[in-house]
């Protein structure tokens, strides 16, 4: 199927590993021109050979912490310097702390807010001028499908990451008739970052074969298995396509079935 993205310019935060990387090398298979970012200057040289083996694109590497918001601000202009304009952002960040409530501190909840909640804020910002400019153009957050079953160990992911719902929906109705369309893409358990680092220990701690490991930490998905990168990657590719241009402020749960509530 044409998405209709080939020539298309797509900034993918956090993309030199994991979820990120994925949504990067599918675009990148679509024909666009992709600038990616992440702290590690190792990990960010490989994700630019693998990135450029995979398709004839041409492919922009910086290192940057979504922390910082002058780091944000050197992501954006080197890109705008490198390609002359943004198509399509996607939002992906890393991980917070866990923890309940009377076990997090104020720093904590700082560092996750500007990792997970400002970040977003801040790109967007940045990304709007040449979007506009540019007579349209796709934001896509990465979220979690947590926010709609939040659990408890997971309340610095879920605070912040429900504020970047709020983000998307106001920003989406706000957008649209600019022709910049904003979505939200809300994976479960996926095969990358933590969830992969678990399933590999429980293989090794425990012997379980891999199928057991990943139904052990999902707690049982309908589909029983848990999702891969390029799955998530194919979903993200598809919500900024020609091909769904209704959608429009929408919160996409990809998860194997395991949010149980109805919306």
């Amino acid at each position: 199927m044409d998405l209709g993205l080939n020539g298309k310019v797509a900034l993918v935060t956090a993309a030199s590993e994991g979820l990120g990387f994925a949504c990067a090398a599918r675009l990148v298979l679509e024909g666009c021109a992709v600038a990616i970012c992440g702290r590690r200057k190792d990990a960010l040289t490989l994700a630019r050979q693998r990135l450029s083996e995979s398709g004839t694109a041409e492919i922009l590497a910086l290192q940057a912490d979504l922390r910082n918001a002058a780091d944000i601000e050197r992501l954006i202009s080197e890109a705008l310097h490198e390609f002359g304009r943004i198509d399509i952002l996607v939002v992906n960040s890393g991980h917070v702390a866990y923890g309940d409530f009377d076990g997090l501190s104020d720093a904590q909840w700082m560092d996750a807010c500007d990792l997970l909640l400002l970040s977003a804020v801040r790109l967007t910002r940045l990304v709007l001028p040449t979007m506009r400019a540019n007579n349209g153009g796709d934001i896509i957050f990465l979220g979690s499908a947590t926010v709609r079953e939040p659990p408890a160990h997971l309340l610095l992911s879920t605070v912040m990451r429900l504020g970047v719902v709020g983000l998307a929906k106001t920003l989406a109705r706000s957008l649209a008739p600019e022709n910049i369309r904003v979505n939200l893409v809300a994976p479960g358990y996926f095969d990358a970052g933590r969830v992969h680092g678990r399933v590999r220990a429980l293989m090794s701690e425990k012997g379980l074969a891999r199928a057991e490991a990943e139904a052990e930490v999902s707690g049982g998905l309908p589909l029983g298995r848990i999702g891969t990168p390029d799955e998530l990657a194919a979903l993200v590719a598809f919500v900024a396509s020609r091909k769904v241009e209704f959608m429009v402020g929408s919160t996409i749960a990809i998860d194997g079935g395991g949010t149980r509530g109805l919306f």
